[in-house]
């Protein structure tokens, strides 16, 4: 992992452009990614006793209803901060209801670690669509986030959509090194070999 990388996705989670961070390109990039873990607790848990209420409420209202509140009332900052929140089956029930287009914005706003359980319980037809709209958004950061939960049929089927061309940009986004290899083990051999080159420089 570089510090480049770990510079980008500390300016993801803030929201702000990369570049305002260009003075921190010469920190270990092991002493960024504890930074980016200690603001994404920051933010996660402020306000948490109101998020927690939510959440609690939740349960008194139909599925269906959570699913159009969160994308004509909540919006994605919102319900990516509840997701960790929310029961683990209902949480797949309501983002298996999401579009694709709203649920690539929650992704991009989620702490994957907190919503895991949601994450890996995510029907495979649904993980794809998400690949395929963050792969027209070019969104490699969120795609790379989700590499250390997603089980290996959903990683295989996500394979499909996202190009040749842009797994290596989301290989310098994976924060565990070995969970590239794990996933490059699951391409195919001519896949592999089109991105051999980029995969090692």
């Amino acid at each position: 992992m570089s510090s480049d990388a770990e510079v980008r996705k500390l300016a993801r989670v803030l929201g702000v452009s990369p570049e305002r961070f260009d003075y921190l390109h010469d920190v270990p990039p092991e002493d960024l990614r504890l930074l980016r873990a200690s603001v994404t607790s920051v933010l996660y848990d402020a306000h948490l006793d109101v998020l927690e209420r939510m959440a609690g409420a939740s349960r008194l209202l139909p599925v269906p209803l959570l699913a159009r509140m969160a994308e004509r009332v909540f919006g994605p900052v919102l319900s990516a901060r509840i997701a960790g929140l929310v029961e683990v089956g209902r949480g797949v029930d309501i983002a298996s209801r999401l579009s694709p287009a709203f649920l690539s914005d929650v992704a991009a706003e989620l702490d994957p670690r907190r919503a895991a359980g949601i994450i890996a319980g995510l029907p495979v037809p649904v993980a794809v669509d998400v690949a395929a709209e963050l792969s027209r958004r070019r969104d490699w950061i969120t795609i790379a986030r989700f590499v250390d939960i997603l089980p290996e049929r959903t990683i295989t089927a996500c394979l499909e959509v996202i190009p040749d061309k842009a797994l290596p940009l989301v290989a310098r986004m994976v924060d565990d090194p070995a969970r590239v290899h794990y996933v490059t083990d699951l391409l195919p051999q001519h896949r592999l070999d089109a991105i051999a080159d980029d995969l090692a420089g």
